[in-house]
């Protein structure tokens, strides 16, 4: 009997090359699009939080500091919308070296905001990014594997 049957009720494993299809009885779809904008909004919602917090304990006015962390927080959800939406269009390569750019351009942002050098602040993301890229790499290798 061939491995995919038109009858109804007779199911066979998939016995062919190639990547198997994920929907099982349960309704994936939703969850996973429940996830697609749930996390870069809660992680949108936090770097925001936290780009007013340390603006308005560096010297920023209220105002500015709202505004700065109203647009920490928009690009921020841009970017890991765009990301998650695109993650399985991308090898695990790229997509972690997209997650590692995403986190070390944020952890890089945040750290300027503490009146330091440009250039301490672009080593910190720098580290950041690079250590979020190969915890992500090692995840998503030995998920896909």
């Amino acid at each position: 009997m061939p491995t995919h049957s038109i009858l109804p009720g007779r199911h066979h494993a998939h016995e062919g090359p190639g990547p198997v299809p994920r929907t099982g009885h349960v309704h994936v779809g939703e969850r996973a699009e429940r996830w697609t904008w749930a996390v870069p909004v809660t992680g949108g919602v936090v770097l925001g939080l936290y780009t007013v917090f340390l603006s308005h304990d560096n010297g920023f006015s209220q105002l500015h500091g709202w505004l700065l962390g109203l647009a920490a927080a928009v690009v921020s959800m841009g970017l890991g919308y765009a990301l998650i939406r695109g993650r399985d269009r991308m090898i695990t390569e790229v997509r972690a070296v997209a997650y590692g750019a995403l986190f070390g351009a944020s952890i890089g942002f945040l750290r300027s905001l503490t009146e330091v050098s440009v250039l301490r602040s672009a080593g910190m993301g720098l580290v950041f990014g690079l250590c979020m890229g190969l915890v992500a790499y090692y995840v998503f290798y030995w998920h896909e594997h």
